[in-house]
């Protein structure tokens, strides 16, 4: 996907490229649409956002109205289609499609990523432990998991509205 205007953040950081090591005792935590639709709904003070497939808990943002420069608004609708950088619900980025943001921005989310997959258990179960990413200075979000779409081509998860 072309870079939206030579300011905006490209390809290169994009962290799709990123894996988790093979020899990892641990995963990221799978979500599936359903779920992360039924956190939103259920949790008004918590919200979980897809981005570049990870999901991340974006309370800091929501309950801190002013800390997304976007507005509120903008970060509520980032799981929306219309939104995304794919056309389809869950498919907002950091890098990609028309709300690419600054290079600075696709680099701290990518950083993110790389501690998050060489992190640790949660010592609970068999998944990584969440990873804090700041966003100086307007707040930070929580890696939690990695999205992951249901291939039995079943339509029981929720479009979002």
């Amino acid at each position: 996907m072309a870079v939206v205007s030579a300011d905006h953040g490209g390809e290169d950081l994009n962290p799709s490229h990123i894996s988790i090591s093979s020899n990892k005792a641990c995963s990221p935590r799978p979500f599936s649409p359903t779920d992360i639709h039924n956190h939103n709904k259920q949790d008004k003070k918590s919200f979980y956002a897809v981005i570049d497939g990870f999901v991340c808990d974006c309370s800091d943002f929501v309950n801190n109205q002013k800390a997304h420069p976007g507005g509120i608004k903008k970060l509520l609708s980032s799981n929306a289609a219309a939104v995304g950088a794919t056309g389809k619900d869950y498919g907002f980025s950091f890098t990609r499609g028309r709300n690419a943001h600054f290079p600075a921005t696709g680099k701290t989310f990518q950083d993110g990523v790389r501690a998050y997959l060489k992190g640790t258990g949660d010592g609970k179960s068999e998944y990584l432990a969440p990873a804090q990413v700041v966003f100086e200075p307007w707040g930070k979000i929580v890696i939690v998991g990695k999205l992951v779409i249901p291939s039995t081509g079943s339509t029981t998860d929720k479009k979002i509205r």
